[in-house]
């Protein structure tokens, strides 16, 4: 297998890449008019290879597990652009719930009054989206079905839809920006700082994390949902953290492609190991260079949002066993069995934490759980059984 990750390649130039990835940087970069970053990072699986996006996609109708071709590609206006400015743009709207069940819209600073001054939370998306994106569309609509009445959702698009490196570096300020104003918010209509959940997917996950930094870990919650992976270390200072809250629960989907490994909670709980392909995502997760450009994201990077958008509707349905990192990376079951399809959250024992939005805040440490591949994705008992 010919890997390149983003953290290795500072000496690495673009003639020494296999000749079928420039041949993809090369068709991409005519056909979308796009200039390509020096910054690159490719991966085969399986040693598989394929010289252009129609050999790709024939590949995947003969059940090819997985190929994966990641471009940091840049706009030919980007680069004039001042990247403090474009993260100052970034801002926080509240979804005002109506009596006819619809929603009303408004930014941070324009809300007067706040009736319930609770439980709120803030959503953040990741690399490319906005707060309209799919990607977290189904956690706002899950807590609004449950009647949460304080939903906002963070809109940094302008700094996320930069080539990756760029936005990944305006995580840190991203962060700092965002806190800054929900300082300002949190003062003006008295919310206590216990009362507040910040939820982030993806690169996401990290602002979430330097959120929770600039209140010097006062915040209740924070939740990572699959955070970002490339360019990001175990203890990249502006990642996330476990000191980033009161309490951190994180949820890792997409290990080795857009999402990490790393344990970076209070707990974290690792569905299928944390590994890509997640279940059902088998075929989904054969990405195209085309396709990334698109929306960059993969099915397992996103199955992190999906399971948690369903746990807040069906509190107990993620049952997940005691598990070490070793055996996560190594995806040795019989080191951390956990429910599976078949066996009953009666037959496991007092181990178990419930995995999402109801999760126990006395819970700590690496969780283990089995999923199904398709909705509702857990085990628990609120699911019937899949045929």
């Amino acid at each position: 297998m010919e890997f390149y990750h983003l953290t290795s390649l500072t000496n690495l130039k673009r003639e020494n890449f296999p000749k079928t990835s420039t041949q993809l940087i090369r068709n991409m970069q005519n056909s979308l008019d796009l200039e390509v970053s020096p910054i690159l990072s490719v991966q085969f699986v399986n040693k598989v290879v394929c010289d252009n996006i129609n050999s790709c996609e024939k590949m995947s109708q003969q059940n090819l597990k997985f190929i994966f071709v990641f471009l940091i590609f840049v706009l030919k206006k980007v680069e004039l652009m001042n990247l403090n400015s474009l993260i100052q743009k970034a801002n926080i709207y509240y979804q005002q719930p109506l009596q006819n069940g619809t929603r009303l819209e408004f930014p941070l600073d324009m809300i007067e009054d706040l009736k319930v001054k609770t439980d709120i939370k803030v959503i953040i998306h990741g690399f490319t989206g906005n707060r309209f994106h799919t990607s977290i569309r189904p956690l706002g609509q899950a807590y609004m079905a449950q009647g949460v009445d304080n939903v906002f959702l963070v809109d940094w698009r302008d700094a996320a839809k930069l080539d990756y490196y760029t936005s990944r570096k305006a995580v840190g300020d991203v962060g700092k920006h965002l806190g800054q104003l929900l300082e300002k918010f949190f003062e003006k209509h008295q919310i206590i700082l216990s009362e507040v959940h910040v939820i982030g997917h993806s690169l996401g996950a990290h602002i979430a994390g330097n959120i929770g930094r600039y209140f010097n870990g006062s915040l209740g919650r924070v939740t990572g949902l699959d955070p970002a992976l490339p360019l990001f270390l175990p203890y990249s200072p502006d990642s996330l953290h476990p000191s980033a809250a009161v309490f951190v629960d994180v949820i890792h989907t997409d290990y080795p492609v857009f999402g990490d490994i790393t344990p970076r909670g209070t707990v974290d709980f690792y569905p299928n190991f944390g590994h890509t392909p997640q279940r059902g995502c088998e075929g989904v997760d054969i990405v195209t260079a085309s396709k990334l450009i698109v929306d960059a994201y993969s099915c397992s990077h996103n199955r992190a949002v999906l399971l948690y958008a369903e746990s807040i509707g069906l509190p107990n349905n993620f049952p997940s066993m005691p598990c070490t990192l070793k055996a996560i990376k190594m995806r040795m079951s019989s080191k951390c069995v956990g429910p599976t399809p078949g066996v009953t959250v009666d037959e496991i024992g007092d181990s178990v934490v419930y995995m999402g939005e109801y999760v126990s805040k006395s819970s700590s440490g690496i969780y283990y759980l089995s999923t199904y591949g398709t909705p509702p994705f857990g085990i628990g008992m609120y699911t019937p059984q899949h045929g």
